[in-house]
């Protein structure tokens, strides 16, 4: 076994799709090959820390904000983020607190929370991060390389760039507030892979509506490499 352990969901395919990651790191998926999301048994977990990995990676959620923003509601909301003034509403949209979308995103995250709060107690004591969900794609692309969502990409059309991104930082903001009570490093996305509108920037681009490429995946293994040996966050 290796000194990095890597735990969480589809998008640390990103990360698992660079050689230098597949030396320096093990990876527990969480994610099953065709997306399903699969249950761990925590008898694993202890075997897991038993183990040498001085550095643990967490790369949970991430399909949260997708399930519920990606795709136009079948009743328009929208809400306002009060740290992001500059993000656009929908005026023919019904206005919701974002205390309130903040409770329906929540119960979303629920079982991801709980597994976070597992394994930070099962490790505890080792080094430990939580890396960002990549940025939502740009509209365009999504439609381009709709994948498994073709069907409802139809019936329902891409939502709004601006909704699509309040989703996301909505949801981040979740688990950065929880890896901060359980004393987990949050790790933002790496500088520069975000385009005007916030989305995914090109060349991080991976064929697919939700997910980011190795290029990106580099990035993120230069982060985790960096903050494992104290270095500031790159």
């Amino acid at each position: 076994m290796k000194a990095i352990l890597v735990i969480g969901h589809s998008h640390m395919n990103a990360l698992r799709a660079v050689p230098e990651a597949q030396q320096a790191c093990d990876f527990m998926p969480f994610t099953e090959a065709g997306g399903a999301y699969q249950q761990r048994d925590p008898a694993e977990f202890a075997a897991l820390a038993a183990g040498p990995a001085d550095t643990l990676v967490f790369m949970m959620g991430g399909k949260a904000h997708i399930t519920l923003g990606m795709l136009n509601p079948s009743e328009p909301f929208d809400f306002y983020l009060p740290e992001h003034t500059d993000l656009p509403m929908n005026p023919a949209a019904r206005l919701l607190p974002v205390d309130l979308v903040r409770i329906l995103l929540t119960r979303h995250l629920k079982h991801d929370l709980d597994y976070l709060s597992q394994l930070s107690a099962v490790f505890k004591g080792r080094r430990q991060l939580h890396i960002e969900s990549p940025p939502p794609l740009p509209s365009a692309y999504i439609e381009q390389h709709p994948s498994g969502f073709a069907e409802r990409v139809r019936e329902r059309g891409v939502a709004p760039v601006a909704f699509r991104h309040k989703f996301w930082l909505l949801h981040s903001a979740i688990l950065r507030d929880h890896c901060a009570a359980l004393g987990i490093t949050f790790v933002a996305r790496p500088a520069g892979t975000q385009d005007a509108d916030g989305c995914l920037a090109a060349p991080y681009l991976r064929q697919d509506p939700t997910h980011a490429n190795s290029a990106y995946g580099t990035l993120l293994l230069d982060q985790i490499l960096s903050l494992r040996q104290g270095a500031p966050c790159p």
